[in-house]
C-alpha cells in the first residue's frame, strides 16, 4: 500500500479534540473498569520529542510508517506493540478508542466498587482465582444483539482460549499469480474446533497494514479529565493556577527524554503485546528453499498476532481468519466454512432467478447478453457474509450484522457455476427447495473451491437430507430413539408442561388452534402454576426463546381467534414470538390449514399428535359427561356430611383462615369452648361490619352474593381470598392441627370461637357460596367446558365464562392420541419447525429485527438429560422412527408450485400393504374412495381392500379395526339447516364406508367376501353418567390420527385419513412412523408372535380403555378379558363385536341415541326425537339397564340416514364450495 494511501485510510480514523471530549462520558459509560486520567495513549509507539511536544500537530505529522520505527537489532515490531495486556477497545460513534483498565486495587483506592471491575471477555483475570475456561460459546449467543462486523463489540471468540496456528501445505504456482505466487493452507483450532483457510501473501500483507492502521489511529492522545479542567479555564478566560499545570499529565521534554531513554535499554526485549516484525520481501523473490523459512515465519507472526487480544478482535483479523459469530457455538456443530461474498437481489422471491428477457436468455441463445444483464444491468449486488454449518447455511450482512437468511440442504440441493448457468465467470448458483441465489466470488478459483465444498457438505454431514429417503421423507430413519406414547390429552398436557417446565434454551409449539389460558395439569391445586400462559411467561423470564406458529384461520369461517391468542401470548414478555399463517389474499389460500399439533424442547425432546394445546382437549380415560366442581345441584337436596369435613382446597383456606381469626379472639377473651349445633350459624363481623355466615349441610337456603355465580371458576375465586392466604400461609398448618373437629351424632361440632368477633387486619367479604361448596375444583374451566355440537367457541376473549350451561348440558368428552421422541428425530421435527418459521419470517416480518431466523442444532452432539422425566414418569422405549408431513410450497414454502412432499400417505400405503394380522386404526375422518374415484385421490381405502383381499384369496385371518366418532365435530342440528357441514362430512365417512359404488364394503362383496364384518368393522365410543339425577349420555369425540399394525408398528400424528391430511398440498401435517426394536412373547390368531414393547403396549392400553378394563388395570387387577390376541375369532368376533354391538344396543334402548341404524331419513329422525326415552321416563329402569355398559365401544350405525341424500343443496354456501374443502 503506498505512502499516499495510508495517509488517505488514516483520516477516516482522525478525530476532532472537542468529538472525543464529547464521547468521553460514553467511554466511561461503556467501561466502568476503564482509567482515563492520564489520557489514551499509544504507549508502544516510538515518540520524538518533537511528536510529544507539538500537541497539537496535524495527523499528517503524525504519520510515520516507515521502517525506521523498527529497531535494527529487534526481532519483533515495536509500531504495533501493546506494553500491557489490560488495554481493550470501546467503539464510541464510528471510532475505536483504547481503553486502560484498572485492577481491583486502583478501583478501590479510587472509592470505585470493587464488583465494578470487569475483563476482556476474551482475556482471564490473573488476580482472582483460575476458573477453567469454557471450550465453547452458548447456543444462545445465537440470539445475541446483532452487531455491525467493523465493530470491536463482537462476541467472536471463545473466551479465555488460544487459537493455534500450523501452516500445513502451501502450493506454487508462477504462471497464474506471479506477484503471490504461493498459496498457503493454514489450519487454525479454537478449543474444539478446527478449520482451515488459504491465503496468499498479499492478504498478510493487507491484514498487516490494516493493523498499522488501526493502531496508530489509536496513537492520540484522548484528553484526560485534567486536560478539559485547563480547556475549559482557557474556553472562560479564567487564570490556570501553576499547580493545576504541574499536575497535569502533559509530558514535557525532560519526561520524553527519560521515557525514551528507558525504552531503548527495553528495546532488545520482546514486549508481552508485540509482534515478531513482518517478512517483508515478497513471494515472489523467494527460492525453493526459502518457502519453509517464510512459513515459519508466517506462522510465528500470525500465532503472536492472535494472541493480543486487541488484534485478535478486530474485524479484519477477523475476516481474514473467517469466522462469526456462529462459528464456536458447539450446539450448531462444526466451525464450517465462512466467506464475504456478493448476493444478486431477488433470489428471495419464490420463483424469482434472474432476468429471462422473456424467456429468451434461458434458451442460451445469447451467453454474452445473459452476462451483461446479470453483471451490469439488471442486478443489484449486496454484500453479504456466507457461512454454512452442518446442515444448513445463511448470510449475514455485515453493515449491521443482521441474518439475513438462513437455508436448510434439502433434496432439491443443487449447485452450478459458469456463465452459463450464473452469467458470471465467479459466480456460483445454489439451489434448494425453498430458494434460489447467485453469488459471486472474488475469483474462479474460490467459486470453485467453494462449489465443491457445498457438494462436500451436502453428501456428507447434510446427506440425510439430500438423499432421498423412506417413504420419500425429508426425513431420515432414525434407529435406537427414545419415544413414548400418551393416550388421552391429561397424559399429554402433564408430559408438556414438564417438558415446557426443564426447557434451557428454546421452545418451539406449532398449533392449528393454541388457548393461552388452558390448564395443563389439573386439579388446579396449584393455582395458576400450570396455566400455559403461565409457564410460558415463567420460562421467557429465565432466557428461553419461545416461538409459536399459529394457524391464521377465514374469521368468517372459523372462530379460533388466533389474533386474541397472538396478542395475548406476546404480551407477556419480549422473549415470546408468534407469526400466524398464511395471510389468505396475500397466499391466496384461503381453504387449507396449517394443521400440525407439535412442542419440540430444546430441539432436542418433542411432541407430535393430533392434540392442540386448546380448549376441550383436556381428559383422561374418565372421559366425564359433567364438571360442576365443587357445586352439586341436585333434583333432590340430600343429606349430606358435614361441610366440616373439608375436602375442597379454597373451602379449607377459608376456614384455617376462619381459624386464626376465631383462635386470634380466644387468645384475648380467654372464652371456653363454645358448642355450635347444626341448626346455628357462626357469625364473622369484619372491620367493614360485614358478616359472613358458616351454615350447615343441612340448610336449603342459599344466601348468594348478586355478584357471584355458583360456576365462577375456581381460579378467579382465588383473587377474592387473596388477602386471607396470605394469612394462612405462616401460621395455618400449625392452627389446623390445634383444631379438632368432632362429629356425633347428632352432628354437634366443637369449634374454638366465639359467635362475634371483630378483625382487626383488612379482610375482603367472603360471600356466604363458598361455604356451600362440596367436592372437588373443576376440571374444565370456564370456555373448556365444551359440547362442539351443541355449540361451537365465541368470545374466546373471555376464557372463563362458561360456553354452555354445565348445569344442564353434558360436556363432550374428547379421546386423542400424541406422542415423544428424543434425540434426532426430534431435531428432525425442530428443522420442520425451523422450515415453516423462516418462510413465515420470510413472507411476513422479513425487516422485523425482533423475529429471528431459527438455526437447526447439530446431529453430532445430541445432549439428553437422563432425568428430564423423572417428574412426568413417561415411560421411554427404544425404536425407530421416521417423521413425515405433508408440505407443500404455500405452507411450506417451497419455490416450485408443484413440488409438495406427502410422506404420510405413502407410509400409510406402504404399511397398510405390509402389514400381516391386523390393522388398527383411529381417527377423525375417513374419507378414502377406491379406484377409479375422480374426487377423493388418496389410496388408503384401496390399500386396505387389496390387503383384505390378499388375505382372503390366501385364507388366512386378517382383521381391520377402525373407530370414528359418532358424529363429526361441527355444530348444528343433523335434521336442521344448521347441520349442513355436518351431514357433508357424514355423507362422506359413510360413502367411503358403505354408500358408494366404489366404497370399501361394496368392493369386498364384489370381490366374493360374503361378510365384510369378519375383516373389517367400525366402531365409535360413548359414555353415560347422571346430571341432576337424571341418566345422560353424550358421544366420545374420536379425534385421534393413530395406526397400529402387527404390534410392532405405529403411525400416530395429526394427518387424518382424508384428501385434505394426506395429498401434501392442502393441509399441513405431521406425523412419525414407529418400529419397534425391543418384543417379548405375544399371540395371533393362538399361535407365538413377537409383539413390540411401544406398539403392543399402545393397543393394549387402548383395548382396556374402550372394554372398561383400564381402571382395575391400573390398580394392578388382572384383565377380565384376555386381550392379547387381538385377531382370534374369540377376541375379534366374540368379545370385541359383541360387546360393541351390546353397548349400542343398551345406549338405544336407554337413551334412543343419534345416530341411530333405526332412523333411515330425516323424517323418521323427526319423530324418533319426539318419542320419551326410558332414561327420562324411567331413570331408575335406565339406570340398572346402564350397570351393563363396559366400557365406551359401540357400533357405528352403518344405516343412519341411508335413504337420506346428505350432500348441500346447490344454493347452500356450503354447496358452493368445492369437494376439496370436505374431502
Amino acid at each position: 500500500m503506498k505512502r499516499s494511501e495510508l495517509k488517505l485510510q488514516f483520516r477516516k480514523h482522525s478525530r476532532s479534540i472537542s468529538q472525543m471530549v464529547e464521547e468521553m462520558d460514553k467511554i466511561r459509560e461503556a467501561e466502568n473498569s476503564a482509567s482515563l486520567e492520564g489520557g489514551v495513549v499509544n504507549y508502544g509507539m516510538e515518540h520524538s520529542n518533537t511528536e510529544l511536544n507539538n500537541y497539537g500537530a496535524t495527523s499528517n505529522e503524525f504519520l510515520d510508517l516507515t521502517d525506521a520505527t523498527l529497531s535494527p537489532d529487534s526481532e519483533y515490531d515495536e509500531a504495533l506493540a501493546f506494553p500491557e495486556d489490560n488495554f481493550s477497545i470501546v467503539t464510541v460513534g464510528q471510532n475505536p478508542v483504547l481503553v486502560k483498565k484498572q485492577n481491583k486495587k486502583q478501583i478501590v483506592s479510587n472509592g470505585d466498587h470493587a464488583n465494578d471491575s470487569s475483563s476482556s471477555d476474551d482475556e482471564v483475570d490473573t488476580t482472582k482465582t483460575y476458573i477453567k475456561p469454557p471450550r465453547e460459546l452458548p447456543y444462545n449467543y445465537i440470539y445475541s444483539v446483532p452487531i455491525k462486523f467493523n465493530s470491536f463489540d463482537r462476541k467472536i471468540f471463545i473466551p479465555g482460549t488460544q487459537i493455534h496456528v500450523s501452516i500445513t501445505n502451501f502450493e506454487r504456482s508462477m504462471t497464474t499469480h506471479l506477484l503471490n505466487p504461493i498459496l498457503y493452507t493454514i489450519q487454525l483450532q479454537h478449543g474444539s474446533f478446527i478449520w482451515t483457510i488459504k491465503k496468499r501473501y498479499k492478504d498478510f500483507v493487507n491484514l498487516h497494514n490494516s493493523l498499522r492502521m488501526f493502531r496508530t489511529s489509536l496513537n492520540f492522545p484522548l484528553p484526560s479529565r485534567t486536560h478539559r479542567e485547563i480547556r475549559s479555564s482557557f474556553r472562560n478566560n479564567h487564570k490556570i493556577s501553576i499547580s493545576t499545570i504541574n499536575n497535569s499529565n502533559i509530558v514535557d521534554d525532560a519526561s520524553n527524554d527519560t521515557m525514551n531513554a528507558n525504552k531503548k535499554k527495553q528495546k532488545k526485549k520482546r514486549k508481552k503485546g508485540s509482534l515478531p516484525r513482518f517478512p517483508k520481501r515478497p513471494d515472489t523473490l523467494l527460492s525453493v528453499d526459502q518457502i519453509p523459512a517464510r512459513i515459519k515465519q508466517l506462522e510465528n507472526y500470525l500465532y503472536n498476532l492472535l494472541n493480543i487480544t486487541l488484534y485478535r478482535n478486530h474485524h479484519d483479523t477477523i475476516n481474514f481468519l473467517q469466522v462469526s459469530n456462529f462459528s464456536f457455538i458447539a450446539a450448531l456443530g462444526e466451525k464450517g466454512r465462512e466467506l464475504l461474498i456478493k448476493k444478486r437481489t431477488g433470489s428471495t422471491n419464490p420463483g424469482h432467478k434472474k432476468c429471462n428477457l422473456l424467456g429468451c436468455f434461458s434458451l442460451g441463445c445469447c451467453i454474452r447478453c445473459n452476462y451483461f444483464c446479470s453483471e451490469s444491468c439488471c442486478s443489484q449486488w449486496q454484500q453479504r457474509w456466507l457461512f454454512v454449518k452442518e446442515t444448513c447455511f445463511g448470510l449475514i450482512r455485515p453493515k449491521d450484522g443482521i441474518v439475513r437468511s438462513v437455508i436448510l440442504f434439502d433434496q432439491g440441493f443443487e449447485t452450478s457455476l459458469g456463465m452459463y448457468s450464473t452469467g458470471l465467470r465467479s459466480g456460483l448458483q445454489i439451489l434448494t427447495n425453498s430458494r434460489y441465489m447467485v453469488i459471486k466470488y472474488s475469483s474462479k478459483k474460490i467459486a470453485k473451491d467453494w462449489n465443491n465444498y457445498l457438494k462436500q457438505i451436502a453428501n456428507t454431514t447434510a446427506r440425510d437430507f439430500t438423499s432421498p429417503n423412506p417413504h420419500n421423507s425429508f426425513a431420515p430413519v432414525r434407529t435406537s430413539t427414545l419415544a413414548s406414547w400418551f393416550v388421552d390429552g391429561a397424559n399429554h398436557m402433564s408430559a408438556v408442561a414438564d417438558a415446557l417446565e426443564g426447557a434451557l434454551e428454546e421452545i418451539f409449539i406449532a398449533d392449528w388452534w393454541l388457548s393461552p389460558e388452558i390448564y395443563m395439569k389439573r386439579p388446579t391445586l396449584d393455582g395458576e402454576y400450570w396455566r400455559l400462559d403461565k409457564v410460558l411467561l415463567r420460562k421467557a423470564r429465565q432466557g428461553v426463546k419461545i416461538f409459536i406458529l399459529l394457524y391464521k384461520e377465514v374469521e368468517m369461517a372459523l372462530g379460533l381467534n388466533s389474533y386474541y391468542s397472538k396478542q395475548r401470548l406476546v404480551q407477556l414478555h419480549e422473549n415470546i414470538k408468534v407469526l400466524r399463517h398464511p395471510d389468505h389474499v396475500r397466499v391466496g389460500v384461503f381453504f387449507w390449514a396449517h394443521h400440525e399439533k407439535l412442542v419440540v424442547v430444546d430441539q432436542t425432546y418433542a411432541f407430535v399428535g393430533g392434540i392442540d394445546l386448546a380448549y376441550g382437549r383436556w381428559d383422561d380415560h374418565k372421559h366425564r359427561l359433567k364438571d360442576l366442581g365443587s357445586i352439586s345441584i341436585t333434583a333432590k337436596q340430600a343429606n349430606r356430611q358435614s361441610y366440616i369435613a373439608i375436602e375442597n382446597p379454597l373451602r379449607s383456606l377459608i376456614v384455617q383462615s376462619t381459624e386464626i381469626l376465631q383462635a386470634t379472639a380466644t387468645a384475648r377473651s380467654n372464652n371456653d369452648n363454645l358448642s355450635v349445633t347444626a341448626q346455628e350459624s357462626l357469625t364473622i363481623t369484619t372491620t367493614k361490619t360485614r358478616k359472613v355466615t358458616v351454615r350447615k349441610d343441612n340448610e336449603t337456603d342459599e344466601e348468594l352474593d348478586e355478584h357471584t355465580k355458583r360456576d365462577t371458576p375456581e381460579m378467579k375465586r382465588k383473587g377474592i381470598t387473596e388477602k386471607i392466604k396470605e394469612n394462612v400461609k405462616i401460621t395455618g398448618k400449625e392452627l389446623i392441627n390445634r383444631l379438632t373437629l368432632n362429629t356425633d351424632g347428632g352432628g354437634t361440632a366443637v369449634v374454638e370461637a366465639p359467635v362475634m368477633i371483630k378483625v382487626e387486619s383488612v379482610v375482603e367479604e367472603i360471600p356466604p357460596a363458598y361455604f356451600e361448596l362440596d367436592g372437588q375444583a373443576k376440571l374444565w374451566i370456564g370456555k373448556d367446558y365444551t359440547n362442539f355440537i351443541f355449540k361451537d367457541f365465541t368470545e374466546l376473549n373471555q376464557p372463563f365464562t362458561d360456553l354452555v350451561d354445565r348445569n344442564k348440558m353434558p360436556r363432550m368428552p374428547w379421546h386423542d392420541i400424541s406422542s415423544v421422541v428424543v434425540g434426532a428425530a426430534a431435531r428432525d421435527v425442530a428443522r420442520h419447525f425451523i422450515e415453516r418459521w423462516n418462510a413465515s419470517k420470510l413472507e411476513k416480518a422479513r425487516e422485523n429485527l425482533s423475529y429471528p431466523y431459527l438455526m437447526p442444532k447439530s446431529y453430532n452432539d445430541i445432549r439428553v438429560d437422563a432425568n428430564f422425566w423423572n417428574k412426568s414418569k413417561v415411560t421411554l422405549e427404544r425404536v425407530t422412527v421416521q417423521v413425515l408431513r405433508s408440505a407443500s410450497n404455500w405452507s411450506t414454502g417451497f419455490i416450485e408450485n408443484d413440488y409438495l412432499e406427502q410422506s404420510i400417505h405413502e407410509a400409510y400405503v406402504e404399511t397398510i400393504s405390509r402389514a400381516q394380522h391386523y390393522i388398527y386404526i383411529e381417527n377423525q375422518f375417513f374419507i378414502s374412495l377406491g379406484f377409479p374415484d375422480t374426487i377423493v385421490k388418496n389410496q388408503i381405502a384401496e390399500s386396505l381392500f387389496k390387503r383384505i383381499v390378499r388375505a382372503h384369496r390366501e385364507k388366512k385371518v386378517f382383521r381391520v379395526y377402525v373407530v370414528l366418532p359418532l358424529l363429526p365435530g361441527f355444530e348444528g342440528d343433523v335434521a336442521g339447516n344448521s347441520g349442513i357441514a355436518l351431514r357433508i362430512i357424514t355423507h362422506w365417512n359413510y360413502a367411503s364406508i358403505c354408500r358408494a359404488e366404489n366404497s370399501i364394503f361394496k368392493r369386498l362383496l364384489k370381490a366374493g367376501i360374503k361378510n365384510p364384518l369378519d375383516y373389517i368393522s367400525f366402531h365409535s365410543l360413548r359414555n353415560h353418567s347422571t346430571l341432576n339425577e337424571v341418566p345422560i349420555t353424550e358421544l366420545i369425540y374420536v379425534h385421534s390420527k393413530l395406526m397400529i399394525v402387527d404390534d410392532r408398528t405405529v403411525i400416530v400424528g395429526s394427518a387424518n385419513i382424508n384428501d385434505r391430511s394426506m395429498l401434501g398440498k392442502r393441509d399441513s401435517e405431521m406425523a412419525i412412523i414407529v418400529n419397534d426394536e425391543a418384543f417379548h412373547d405375544g399371540k395371533m390368531n393362538g399361535e407365538t408372535f413377537p409383539t413390540g414393547n411401544f406398539a403392543g403396549s399402545l393397543r393394549r392400553f387402548l383395548f382396556r380403555e374402550h372394554l372398561g378394563l383400564l381402571e382395575q388395570h391400573l390398580n394392578g387387577e388382572e384383565d377380565e378379558i384376555d386381550i392379547n390376541d387381538p385377531i382370534s375369532d374369540a377376541f375379534f368376533k366374540e368379545t370385541w363385536q359383541k360387546i360393541s354391538k351390546d353397548n349400542s344396543n343398551i345406549f338405544d334402548d336407554v337413551f334412543k341415541c343419534i345416530p341411530n341404524n333405526a332412523v333411515r331419513t330425516i323424517a323418521t329422525l323427526k319423530k324418533y326425537n319426539d318419542e320419551p326415552a326410558l332414561s327420562k321416563a324411567d331413570p331408575e329402569k335406565a339406570a340398572e339397564k346402564l350397570k351393563s355398559i363396559q366400557g365406551y365401544l359401540v357400533d357405528l350405525p352403518l344405516d343412519f340416514l341411508c335413504d337420506e341424500d346428505l350432500t348441500p343443496p346447490t344454493a347452500s354456501k356450503e354447496g358452493m364450495l368445492s369437494h376439496a374443502v370436505w374431502t
